[in-house]
């Protein structure tokens, strides 16, 4: 296939600024093409266009995509997704790299594939600079340390690299700092109600206003994600407070994080975290009436979505591997009263 006269002229500008590169990351192909096409600063069309250009250059066989279904290798951060990095196909293909040898505490990277590398690789280089006795630290201060990015290791929480036998907080010598728990009591309760811990703030402002109404709770506490699963203990207080059954409760997203923070507060606090089945119930009904976007599919381990009820795990499974999460958010107050 010919180039396009502007897929020809980007094409120029990137061998002629990187002619030694045999990859080309993003900040190559935005430099290349500010130097084709210097009156494109600031067009709001620029990446749609060097997306289209790309995809010639592609289809022309002189450079090599990732595939789209590889969300984690393209930049979101603007309408247009890019490629954060396109490899030289017009060239004889560079000898495979060996195998990688792992350290005995990442053994099992082997059994993921190649889904999870770049992030084991980046916590293998941090364990071999001396990681193995690194002093405790808060998550988001080892997540900067390993990855340079403060929330990589919170989006990694609840994912396959975190189930028995592989990633956890202490082989990475990092803690989740523990807040105070905001919690909003009933007064002059009589009967003996649950106590509900909400995920999230929205939510959490939307439950405390509708239990103001109709008192199904003892008490609806603010669980901030997952600093729930340190703060979780602080909640034995309010738990044993006349008129709570002492029963918790728990509402959250319907993603593997969502549901992999109530499952380890209730393992590290030595209390029952169980899933409050009414809400979540409505929000699969919801979920079913309002679509969110789907992606690639999502990673999560069968044995935790059996905190679940069981009623709800089957649909749930075949969310997550359509590339589907249901935020908690869903729920309005409407659709309690």
């Amino acid at each position: 296939m010919s180039l396009s006269r502007d897929a020809q002229l980007f094409w120029d500008a990137l061998l002629s600024t990187y002619p030694r590169r045999a990859q080309f990351g993003i900040e190559h192909l935005l430099e290349a093409f500010r130097r084709a096409f210097p009156h494109r600063q600031g067009d709001t069309d620029a990446r749609s266009i060097m997306s289209q250009l790309l995809a010639q250059l592609e289809q022309s066989c002189v450079l090599c995509l990732p595939k789209k279904t590889n969300r984690r290798a393209y930049d979101y951060s603007e309408r247009t997704p890019l490629p954060k990095r396109v490899t030289r196909c017009d060239r004889l293909k560079p000898v495979k790299s060996p195998a990688v040898v792992w350290r005995p505490e990442l053994g099992f990277a082997g059994e993921l594939g190649v889904s999870w590398q770049e992030e084991l690789l980046a916590v293998q280089e941090w364990l071999r600079n001396g990681g193995t006795s690194a002093a405790h630290v808060a998550l988001r201060e080892r997540s900067v340390e390993i990855f340079g990015d403060e929330k990589r290791l919170d989006s990694l929480l609840g994912t396959q690299l975190f189930t028995m036998g592989r990633l956890s907080l202490d082989l990475l010598r990092c803690y989740l700092p523990a807040v105070p728990i905001y919690v909003v009591s009933l007064p002059q309760v009589v009967a003996s109600l649950p106590l509900l811990v909400v995920e999230n703030h929205t939510t959490f402002d939307t439950l405390c206003r509708w239990n103001e109404q109709c008192r199904h709770y003892s008490a609806v506490a603010f669980g901030a994600g997952a600093a729930f699963i340190a703060a979780c203990k602080s909640l034995r207080t309010h738990l044993a407070a006349p008129g709570c059954s002492g029963q918790l409760l728990y509402f959250g997203d319907l993603d593997p994080k969502g549901i992999w923070i109530p499952a380890r507060a209730s393992q590290d606090c030595a209390i029952d975290v169980l899933p409050d089945e009414n809400l979540y119930t409505l929000l699969i009904s919801k979920g079913r009436k309002i679509r969110t976007p789907s992606h690639e599919p999502i990673l999560f381990e069968p044995e935790m979505i059996k905190w679940l009820p069981a009623g709800l795990r089957e649909e749930t499974e075949r969310h997550f591997s359509n590339g589907r999460r249901l935020p908690q958010e869903l729920v309005s107050l409407p659709d309690l009263l």
